[in-house]
């Protein structure tokens, strides 16, 4: 059983990848006409399942080195009778990558009949795409066996006689060589690096010539790619003095205390599975950040684009709009101007304070309060490119004017607002709530209700699915805590034995592995924590988004709280092989 544990990450990845070549079989099957439209989803789908691949090989190589060090003993016996180091690491990287093989067969299989399922929706069955088949189980099975690559020759270099000691003693120590030191160092320099150098050019100039964005964007995936790769390297280190934070924090709990020295003693495995841990929740918390910061740009823009129910134009008259039942009737004149001779746009004069949606927008600069004659209002895109802020004087169509705020994304219904003192011409529209059946005629109406709401639920469904997808990397680090966890109970035999022996009950065994369990998830999640909402602030930087960083404080609690839920919920089924051991017979264990 332990020698399968290592890969039921790599089966789940498997799935997801072959899941989705299925369901793009399927939506080239059922929606043929539609399938160009969807090229771009998959990509995305195919992003994150990378990603899911690449936090599977990082849970296997945590868990064959817990494996190959719960065999210490055995392949010090093997060096004793005449094993080479390099005969050793072979036959354990042929055993890693066979396991992989069946893993990954394995995943496609299961994908495979669910996709049997499909027709139950009305949609039309996948076929058995053989190309993707054998794409994802040679992919996975590469993965699988660089990820025991280290762990094999790490533990082909036993002793023999580390036959005479115990399997505990293998992951007990938190130093970390120079050399390895040097490299971490090396890799949070970098990323360090980059990611100063992203935000000054970012925040520099608000414009964004041709390949700026991308050039920001390749600097902070691989700050970020540098970033974890430093929490790889230096996690043995790092882990000690996280675990103190939090032994001072569980101090008065005698179950809290000892699932902290639980932990703590062995620091290299809980490093490593702290740091697949973060990985997964830093990825969903910059997402969740950046699509709560694009969220409130949306709102913000869609209530500059469809500022109410409908739009009317035409012989406009308000009292007659009033009179047909319509409410919050605003109406407004349009004009173009010209500011400081140089940039030409059309203006209008709405009063936005009478807009049903103004708790969306965002002022940058002044107040909207500050609206007066000679004033105007831009939106900070066109102040930044015309070098002003609030307070600044402005040269409009040869009328010396102040500006008397910026707000972040768009001015509704043009590029700038205008004091209906200052606007010329008659009325040429309205905004109004109410049906379109109330309109009197020889009115040109709008719908913008229906296009904002075709707007928002699009960008709601992406979402989801994306922070669905990420999920799937949480999943599969919680498969590397269950599995850590289930091989730590193995390892601690004896200790779980004395601790019953000295009136430890089954009960409050069990409470301390599934403590530990949550401990190696909370951690984890602290950590992402830590990277996420930095590398979200730092993607809308070089996105050029001009909007305050809006961090979702509920929806990361809810993250933390289902993911500590997620890690002891994996800790159970080993809680409870702890708690049926008898003292006597855990304390004659030789294990």
């Amino acid at each position: 059983m332990r020698r399968f544990l290592p890969v039921l990450s790599i089966t789940i990845a498997a799935f997801f990848a072959y899941s989705t070549a299925l369901a793009k079989d399927v939506a080239e099957r059922s929606l043929a006409a539609q399938a160009k439209e969807l090229v771009e989803v998959f990509v995305l789908l195919g992003a994150f399942v990378t990603v899911a691949m690449i936090v599977a090989a990082l849970v296997a190589t945590s868990t064959f080195r817990i494996v190959f060090a719960q065999r210490m003993r055995e392949l010090a016996l093997l060096r004793a009778v005449g094993a080479t180091r390099g005969r050793l690491a072979r036959g354990l990287v042929v055993e890693g990558a066979l396991a992989g093989l069946l893993a990954s067969v394995a995943g496609v299989a299961l994908a495979a009949g669910a996709g049997q399922l499909v027709p139950l929706a009305g949609l039309v069955a996948p076929g058995f795409p053989l190309t993707p088949a054998l794409a994802v189980v040679s992919g996975s099975f590469v993965l699988t066996t660089l990820a025991v690559l280290a762990p094999a020759w790490s533990a082909a270099k036993v002793s023999p006689l580390e036959a005479l000691r115990t399997s505990a003693v293998q992951d007990a120590q938190s130093r970390i060589g120079v050399p390895r030191w040097v490299l971490g160092v090396l890799m949070a320099g970098g990323a360090g690096w980059l990611l100063v150098s992203v935000a000054i050019d970012g925040l520099a100039d608000g414009r964004r010539p041709s390949g700026m964005i991308e050039d920001l964007l390749l600097r902070t995936t691989i700050s970020g790619a540098l970033t974890f790769g430093a929490l790889i390297t230096l996690g043995p280190a790092l882990i000690t003095p996280v675990l103190r934070l939090f032994g001072f924090l569980l101090r008065r709990s005698t179950i809290g205390t000892l699932a902290v020295s639980g932990v703590g003693g062995a620091p290299r495995r809980a490093a490593s599975v702290t740091a697949v841990v973060a990985v997964g929740v830093s990825l969903v918390i910059a997402t969740l950040t950046g699509a709560n910061t694009l969220q409130g740009l949306g709102k913000a823009e869609m209530a500059s684009a469809y500022p109410a129910e409908l739009e009317i134009t035409g012989p406009v008259d308000p009292a007659a709009l009033t009179a047909a039942g319509l409410t919050n009737v605003l109406p407004y004149r349009r004009t173009e101007i010209t500011v400081d001779g140089t940039l030409t746009m059309r203006a209008t004069d709405l009063d936005m304070t009478g807009l049903s949606d103004l708790g969306d927008f965002r002022v940058d600069s002044g107040a909207l309060a500050d609206m007066g004659p000679r004033k105007l209002i831009l939106s900070t895109s066109t102040a930044t490119r015309l070098g002003l802020t609030a307070g600044s004087a402005v040269d409009v169509n040869g009328v010396r004017m102040t500006v008397a705020a910026t707000l972040f994304g768009e001015i509704p219904l043009g590029s700038a607002l205008l004091h209906s003192s200052d606007a010329e011409g008659a009325i040429v529209g309205a905004l109004a709530d109410g049906a379109k059946e109330r309109v009197p005629a020889g009115f040109e109406v709008e719908s913008l209700a229906e296009r904002r709401q075709v707007q928002e639920n699009g960008f709601t469904s992406l979402v989801v699915i994306a922070v669905g997808l990420l999920f799937l990397t949480i999943l599969i680090a919680v498969v590397g805590v269950g599995s850590t966890t289930a091989l730590s109970v193995l390892e601690r035999t004896r200790e779980s034995g004395l601790l019953r022996a000295i009136g430890l009950p089954r009960k409050g065994l069990g409470l301390l592995i599934t403590t530990e369990a949550a401990l190696y998830g909370t951690v984890g999640a602290v950590m992402g924590l830590a990277i996420g909402v930095p590398y979200a602030w730092l993607a809308i930087v070089a996105l050029g988004v001009e909007w305050p960083l809006q961090v979702p404080v509920v929806a990361i609690g809810v993250v933390v709280l289902v993911l500590t839920a997620l890690t002891a919920g994996a800790g159970l089924l080993p809680a409870r092989r702890a708690a049926r051991v008898s003292p006597v017979a855990a304390l004659h264990s030789i294990q």
